[in-house]
């Protein structure tokens, strides 16, 4: 083989080389981009996959701010309609002030009273409606009690004991025991079953 020959057939092999490089360059290159682009796909799976997570918490979150907002604001509402429907109950008060109700609420009084002296408080002018009431159907205990008309009594009786113990069934104060019991109940009346935890 001469020296021609010789040059041929390097320049060959080195060109098949340099083409098998090539080849295996481009294989290497077409592996490297089908791997960057599984672990892309995957990278973007992964980041979609979380950022769908955090606007799932974050929308959950929201719901129940919002949830939570809407219950705070319909109970101040119920509470100050209740409020108000108290206030109107009060107004009215004076209004069932009669000679009937007085005498009820001294009749339910009377079995508290123990033997010593009484002091009976009633709205001004139902002090001889009370004397002759307590003289009809208590007579044991009219000498010992002292009527008393007072501005503040606005229904119903206070009746102090010995000048300490005052045990009140006045129209307020019976009001205010029975709203504490009703309330629940008139809450589910008016506004519905899911109010009665008010």
């Amino acid at each position: 083989m001469g020296y021609r020959e010789l040059l041929q057939a390097l320049e060959d092999e080195v060109g098949r080389q340099i083409r098998e490089r090539r080849a295996e360059a481009l294989r290497e290159r077409e592996r490297l981009l089908d791997t960057t682009r599984q672990e892309l796909r995957a990278m973007r799976q992964k980041v979609l996959e979380e950022e769908r997570r955090r606007l799932e918490e974050e929308s959950a979150r929201a719901l129940s701010r919002a949830r939570m907002e809407l219950e705070h604001a319909i109970l101040a509402e119920t509470r100050r309609q209740m409020a108000e429907l108290l206030r109107e109950v009060e107004v009215r008060l004076p209004a069932m002030n009669n000679a009937d109700v007085l005498t009820r609420l001294v009749d339910e009084i009377v079995p508290e009273l123990d033997a010593g002296p009484a002091e009976f408080r009633v709205r001004a002018g139902q002090e001889k409606h009370l004397r002759a009431h307590l003289s009809r159907h208590h007579p044991g205990l009219l000498p010992r009690a002292t009527v008393i008309g007072s501005p503040t009594v606005r229904g119903g009786v206070e009746v102090s004991l010995g000048g300490r113990q005052i045990l009140d069934n006045t129209l307020p104060s019976r009001l205010q025991n029975a709203w504490q019991l009703l309330e629940p109940e008139i809450v589910a009346l008016l506004f519905g079953e899911g109010h009665g935890g008010m």
